[in-house]
This record gives structure tokens, sequence and C-alpha cells, in this order.
């Protein structure tokens, strides 16, 4: 990945986001450049003093008794030592001021008025004309007996100094805005380089690649996590395209014989040549057809309602005991032919506030299940027990059962076993029926050893509850109804 900045990083929203550290970095070449000066000003103004202080020791040591020759004035103009320009001599109410050659054009009112206590650096003398003059440095010191001595430098070679680094520095900051903007834009595409190359590494794999990954090591703890959580939804995706794929060869092979037959019958009535019966007879056999093409879309239909939580359930008054035995009833042949034994275990009436149509489609398909992967001679029972607010359904029988490892994959849309494909389906039902489960507030769960069965259990919440006690003495039943059993 190149980091070199392109005209996508001057577009208006990557420049809004620049424009943040923009005005840091300002914000902090300004602070930087302030202290620089402030500390470039305090030292310029330290040595100045410095530089005075030593004059005036210079001053006072050419005289072997100091604070004497101030009481009598006895300083001489040919005395001043290089470098000061002035020397100001103040004892008991008098003034003696000497000033070198070195101030030219020099207002003396302005010097006179400058107070003879002060110690300033960088102090500014008006000219004559009302401009700006010298720029002297000055140091006071007082003796002892009241006399005192203020001794001037001139101080325009480090004032002028420091006005110049002012004006470099101001220049220097006023045009780092040029350097600042784009590096600012490199700041922000350096930051949104993970971005970028994950979405460069995701293009590459949404190419022919079916099974690469994205490296989940290596790339910083941020990166490995958002990679991981890539990979699993690349994963999901691939896994849900997949059974796809499945489901479409599973429909197309199951809606391809029904449509054979249809289109066969068809052909076959057409070929009557005015035989009413033989054209009633086809007409009949395509009826029969297309609706068994209806219920398996209908189920579908119902499945995706179901994932999608807006199924809505028609609540009604649920003779638990007659909607089981209606569906084995329904199943007893099925189960005479597969030489199988259906047995629903007696117990006590219960009424459930169900939708009794979408239930007796969860006993039926279980019970389905249960025949249809059992073998020569097995058998199925249905049994109903009652545990405190709930209430189990269980179906257990010893067919061909499930291995560990697909036990949880069963209740996946239309998920089909490699042992199961040898039978009719559409891997719809377990899935429909946990969804219906699911939408009464209760579970489904499975228990299976592989070649000895299996056992599905159907729990539902008891409440409102009308369950049915019989008599003992007049063999009747009597009606209670409670929040839980």
């Amino acid at each position: 990945m190149s980091l070199k900045i392109s005209r996508n990083d001057l577009s208006w929203s990557r420049s809004k986001k620049a424009l943040p550290v923009f005005l840091l970095l300002w914000a902090g070449g300004l602070l930087l450049a302030l202290t620089y000066l402030l500390s470039a000003r305090s030292h310029l103004q330290s040595f100045e003093q410095i530089q005075v202080g030593h004059l005036l020791d210079a001053y006072l040591d050419m005289s072997s008794n100091s604070s004497r020759v101030v009481e009598r004035f006895s300083f001489q103009h040919d005395q001043l030592p290089d470098g000061i320009v002035f020397v100001r001599i103040v004892f008991k109410g008098e003034q003696l001021l000497l000033v070198s050659d070195e101030l030219s054009g020099l207002n003396f009112k302005t010097l006179v008025g400058l107070l003879p206590s002060a110690s300033e650096v960088w102090v500014k003398l008006d000219a004559g004309d009302g401009g700006v003059g010298d720029v002297l440095t000055v140091v006071s010191r007082k003796f002892k007996q009241g006399s005192l001595i203020q001794v001037g430098k001139d101080g325009r070679g480090s004032y002028q100094l420091f006005r110049q680094m002012l004006r470099s520095t101001v220049f220097i900051f006023l045009t780092s805005a040029i350097l600042l903007w784009p590096l600012s834009l490199y700041f922000i595409k350096l930051s949104l380089s993970p971005l970028i190359a994950t979405r460069e590494k995701v293009a590459e794999l949404s190419g022919d690649s079916k099974t690469e990954l994205l490296p989940e090591q290596g790339s910083g703890p941020e990166l490995d996590n958002l990679y991981r959580q890539i990979n699993s939804l690349l994963q999901q995706n691939r896994h849900l395209v997949s059974e796809m794929q499945q489901s479409l060869d599973n429909v197309a092979h199951d809606l391809r014989t029904p449509m054979t037959r249809l289109r066969s019958v068809a052909e076959y009535g057409l070929q009557a040549d005015g035989d009413t019966g033989r054209l009633q007879e086809a007409l009949s056999d395509c009826l029969e057809e297309s609706d068994r093409v209806l219920a398996m879309l209908r189920i579908m239909m119902s499945v995706a309602e179901a994932e999608s939580g807006t199924m809505r359930l028609e609540r009604e008054e649920c003779d638990l005991r007659g909607s089981l035995a209606q569906v084995v009833t329904l199943y007893e042949y099925v189960a005479e032919e597969q030489n199988i034994v259906v047995t629903l275990e007696a117990f006590s009436p219960v009424v459930l506030d169900l939708d009794s149509t979408r239930i007796a489609q969860v006993w039926a398909n279980l019970l389905d299940n249960g025949i249809k992967y059992g073998h020569d001679g097995g058998w199925v029972n249905i049994s109903v027990r009652s545990d405190n607010d709930t209430l189990s359904v269980c179906f257990t029988d010893n067919g061909m059962g499930i291995s560990t490892s697909e036990q949880n994959k069963i209740w996946e849309r239309l998920y089909r076993g490699d042992r199961s494909r040898s039978q009719k389906g559409l891997g719809l039902g377990l899935n429909y029926v946990q969804a219906v489960v699911a939408a009464h507030g209760g579970e489904v769960s499975v228990s299976s050893t592989l070649n000895h069965g299996s056992c599905f259990q159907v729990v539902l919440p008891c409440n409102q509850v009308r369950t049915q006690e019989k008599s003992q003495t007049s063999g009747e039943w009597s009606e209670s109804r409670t929040s839980g059993m």
C-alpha cells in the first residue's frame, strides 16, 4: 500500500478529518515558537545584565576606594571603560552624568528622565525627532552612604538580534501551514492504512478463493480481533451460500418429480379424445400433484416467516392428548408400512393455549422423522410429563440415531445429514419445529446415540393450563384451571 498523497486524499471528507490534526499541529508549533522566543529573550536579557554588571565592577575597580570616589564625584570622563555609554552618580540630591561618545544624537532630557534606581534591559530612549532612538541596558547599585551609581550599556545589538529571531520565527510559523497541511493529510492516511489494507485483503478474498481467510495474528491486537470477526462473517457467508446451493439442488430435485408427473398427467389428459372419465382422472391427478407442490412451497414460506420473527399464532384452547392422538392416527398406516410400532402413553388430559394447527405440524414432523429414520421392527414412543411450570412432550425412537457432530446442525435451515439424504425431504422440518416451539415460548432439544435411537423433547410453558382429573366414584373427568401443573 502506497502512503503518497493522491487525489482521493484531497477530497472534502478527507480534508474534514485532516483539519483537526492540522490545527493541533499548528497549535503545537505556536506553543513551541512562543517557548523558544521567551527562552531566547530571557537568555539574552540575562546575558545583557551580566555584561553591564561586569562593566560596572570594572569601572569601580579603577579607584582604590570607590565609595569615597562617589562622594567626591572624582570620576573622569576619560576613565569610562569600553562598552559603557553613560554613568550617572547621585549623592545628596546632586547628580553627575558622564556620557560616552558612542551615543550620537542622544536626547539628554530622556536620559535625565530615566529613573536613577532603575535596572532594566532594552530601555528604549526617544530620539530628538520623537522616534525611537537608542536601546540601553542599565544597572544601578546603591552604597551605604546613600550614594547611587547607574551604568548604561548599548543594547541595540542583542535587541536587534531578538527582533530578527522574532521575525524569523513568525515567518516560519506562518509558512509552516504549507507543510503542515499535506503532513496532516499524510497522518490521516497513515491512520487509515489498516482499514485500507483490510479493504484490499477483503477484495482479494472476494475472488475465486473459497477457503482463504485473513491472517488472525501478526497485525496487532486491534486488527487481529477485527480479522477474526471478518473471518467469522466470511465463514458464515460461505456456509450460507453453500447451504443455499445445496437447498436449491434439493428443491429442484424434490420439485422435479411432482412437476414431471404433473406434465405427464396433463399430456395423458390431452390424449383422452373425448373420454370424459379419463379427462376427469387426469385433472384429479393434476390437482393432487399441484397440492403437493403448494404444500412444499408453503412449508418453505412458513420457515422463512418463522426465522424472520413475524410468525403470527392463532392461539386457542387445544386438547394436547387429542392433538397427539390425531397425529398418531394420521401416521398409523405409514408406520405399518415401515413395520414400526407407534405408542402414545396415557396421561391426564391437558388443555393448553396453543396454535393447534402449527403445534400439530410440530408433532407430525417429529413423528414423521421417528418413522422415516427407524428400522424394520422398530418403535416410536410418545410420552408427556409435567414439571412445575412446564410440560414436556418426548418423542423417543430406536432408529438410526444422530451423530454428536450433527446434533447442533440439524436445527439449521435446509440442513440434511449424510445418512438422511436417502429419504425425501427439504431439511426444513426441524428448523420449522424449533421456530414454532420458540414462538410458543418453549424449547426443543435432542439427545441421541448413533445407531441406538433419539429422543426429541418439546418443553412448553404451562401458564393458564386446564387439567382434567377423572373421578374415582363416577368415572367422569372433572376440569380445573391452574397457572402451572
